[in-house]
């Protein structure tokens, strides 16, 4: 299995076929456990330098962007290992409700320790981990690349 920043990684109940697909739910509270659980790994978008100022400035943000904008701000973003050369963070995570999966960008090529951690939350939220959306990861995929 090959691995690169732009792999597709997403957690969901089920094997995403297409877009269109439909999986139980995640649960939303859980999920926030997780990440409040692991803050040495994980920091909120409201927590970030640009998510404090997203915040202070949310008024000025035209009305049809409100939502948009809070939704990333109310615990629906994360990010882990801040890369000081770039001003960003190495990995993103988005939960979707609305689509029940979460999301995972890397914007590096992603190491076995990052795969871990995204199998435990996985496992946390009794979903599965998946490359492409039909791939599951999980910790005999880790042995094997490891």
């Amino acid at each position: 299995m090959k691995l690169t920043k732009n792999t597709n990684f997403r957690i969901s109940k089920g094997l995403l076929d297409d877009v269109f697909a439909k999986t139980d739910s995640l649960d939303y509270d859980k999920w926030v456990a997780f990440i409040d659980n692991n803050s040495d790994y994980f920091i909120w978008n409201e927590n970030t330098e640009e998510g404090k100022k997203s915040l202070q400035n949310i008024d000025s943000v035209p009305e049809g962007f409100k939502e948009r904008v809070l939704s990333t701000l109310k615990k629906g973003v994360c990010f882990s290992e801040f890369n000081k050369e770039k001003q960003l963070y190495d990995i993103s995570v988005s939960f979707y409700e609305d689509l029940n999966w979460i999301t995972i960008q890397f914007a590096r090529t992603p190491k076995l320790e990052d795969l871990k951690i995204f199998v435990d939350m996985a496992k946390f939220l009794d979903a599965l981990l998946l490359k492409d959306g039909k791939e599951i990861i999980d910790e005999r995929v880790i042995d094997r690349l490891g």
